[in-house]
């Protein structure tokens, strides 16, 4: 199954009507090479939120992507219709909380975040269930396994390579990291009156800083011409708001490119000297 890391909702914002393509340029590759690509074909990796097997503890294998990130997609493209069309102050508290669990998870959906969630939780629990053996051995029978460990895998096969898979949600839906950012302002930035457009990174969701910095700054482009942009304090709001529009539209992008991974999405091949550049920067070379 292909699952979408950049949510196609979201990929469509850059699609022209002449091909219903975008522009995707390959930053990992010498050259900046790029092709016209419709959104259901990049962006996404087979399998990426797949469990290991059929069936792990009651779930089956493409539950993730059904139960959970398509949920969150179909609530936030919702939102994103609001947030285009300038009635963000028409935003209910659950669209709110909708959207903030779609920020979130365009960074906990990210390939290397998943890797790195899965291994981490294998490892810990691992971990947590080989401490105090005395105790296991004290309540195991006689046919029982020789550590807890290999108690739980044979009794829920699969659960502990699958354990990290299994909290993405608790991951996505902390309520402490929800809270703060919804108690941060908001803005929908336009600079439809700009020739250049904003640039999407396969690795969209830009955040300034750590969630408890009062220089936090959240960035998302929702279109080729608007971004959605929070703030953590009034200091920051009135920076943003004393630079023109040309310069924080430069500057998002630089965001953009220097967070990408493999890949940037634009409308047409305008912004490829744009990039180069930037790269150029990022790589010192």
């Amino acid at each position: 199954m292909r699952n979408h890391y950049v949510p196609q909702f979201l990929l469509r914002q850059w699609v022209k009507d002449s091909d219903k393509k975008l522009e995707s340029f390959r930053v990992d590759i010498k050259g900046l090479p790029s092709n016209r690509q419709a959104p259901i074909g990049t962006g996404y990796e087979d399998n990426l939120f797949a469990l290991s097997r059929d069936q792990v503890a009651g779930m089956t294998k493409h539950a993730i992507e059904e139960s959970l990130f398509r949920v969150i997609d179909n609530d936030a493209s919702l939102v994103l219709q609001k947030l285009c069309t300038q009635k963000l102050s028409t935003l209910n508290p659950k669209e709110d909380q909708d959207w903030v669990r779609f920020l979130m998870s365009l960074r906990t959906r990210q390939p290397k975040a998943i890797t790195s969630i899965i291994e981490n939780s294998d490892k810990n629990f691992r971990k947590e269930l080989s401490k105090s053996p005395e105790e296991y051995k004290q309540l195991a029978g006689e046919e029982d396994p020789q550590t807890l460990e290999e108690w739980t895998e044979g009794r829920f096969p699969g659960l502990i390579e699958n354990f990290g898979m299994a909290l993405l949600d608790r991951l996505i839906d902390n309520p402490s990291i929800g809270t703060k950012i919804i108690g941060m302002t908001w803005w929908v930035w336009d600079f439809s009156d700009l020739s250049n457009h904003l640039l999407l990174a396969d690795n969209p969701c830009i955040f300034t800083t750590g969630i408890d910095s009062d220089d936090l700054v959240i960035a998302l482009p929702i279109s080729p011409h608007q971004a959605f942009i929070a703030t953590k304090s009034e200091r920051v709001s009135k920076i943003i708001r004393n630079q023109s529009t040309k310069s924080l539209l430069t500057k998002i992008n630089e965001s953009s490119v220097a967070q990408a991974n493999t890949r940037i999405y634009a409308l047409d091949d305008s912004p490829r000297k744009f990039i180069l550049n930037r790269l150029k920067e990022k790589t010192g070379s």
